[in-house]
């Protein structure tokens, strides 16, 4: 998902070196990565218990099943640790732009599903996070939530009512299925799309570099930071 640019020289990659710059910190990624790992465990185990196909390439199904429980209660544990023992002021600082819609991203929502329809609409400038990825972070959440809940109730030990495990049991699947499509959508736009595969980088090392983030994300305060000799950085009228 990207943004246009708002300026014509976005980024003076023929005059002036293009520099890398910080755009996740070492507990920010942390925090990403001790989410992703674990989910994506319970997605791929969760998938061979759930089709028989791949039940008998899994082989020892009550493995599948142990690590599909274990795994998901990494899902929930390892970021809290990361909240405890982490730097949480670029938490803090994320959830509180992933938690803010403004007008410019209602616009930028509505232009890009338009634009998945045939339609041209520009794409108004975007902050640290764009309107899609802010809807990603939501989707994920409340699925967490819910996955969560829902795996206490038919953890094996537990006795609630039948009707509410087999409840659970249907909200569960439906859930990470929902998941699943967000998380293959995410990991195509980071790893495969090309416009926006050279943001990976700042999932691993922290940085991007600064012509790609003036590009994408021309309203984050690194991009809008403006260098010695260099013109106005885009988003700044």
């Amino acid at each position: 998902m990207t943004s246009t640019p708002t300026s014509s020289s976005a980024a003076r990659a023929g005059d002036a070196p293009d520099p890398l710059v910080l755009r996740f910190d070492v507990t920010e990624r942390l925090f990403h990565w001790a989410f992703a790992v674990p989910f994506l465990l319970t997605m791929v185990t969760g998938l061979a218990m759930y089709f028989d196909a791949l039940q008998k390439l899994a082989g020892d199904r009550e493995l599948v099943r142990d690590i599909h429980r274990f795994a998901g209660l990494a899902v929930v544990v390892l970021p809290v640790l990361v909240l405890v023992i982490g730097r949480r002021r670029g938490l803090a600082r994320d959830l509180d732009d992933l938690d803010l819609w403004s007008y410019d991203d209602r616009l930028w929502f509505r232009a890009w599903v338009w634009r998945k329809l045939g339609g041209r609409d520009p794409l108004p400038p975007q902050g640290r996070f764009n309107a899609g990825q802010k809807v990603n972070a939501a989707v994920s959440a409340a699925g967490i939530v819910i996955l969560s809940v829902t795996g206490i109730v038919i953890f094996p030990g537990i006795h609630p009512p039948f009707e509410l495990v087999s409840n659970s049991r249907a909200l569960h699947n439906i859930t990470w299925m929902v998941l699943t499509l967000a998380v293959a959508g995410h990991v195509f736009l980071a790893a495969v799309y090309p416009p926006t595969r050279p943001g990976l980088g700042g999932a691993f090392g922290g940085r991007v570099r600064l012509s790609w983030l003036r590009h994408h994300h021309p309203l984050t305060p690194e991009a809008l930071a403006q260098e010695p000799g260099d013109e106005a950085a885009p988003g700044r009228r």
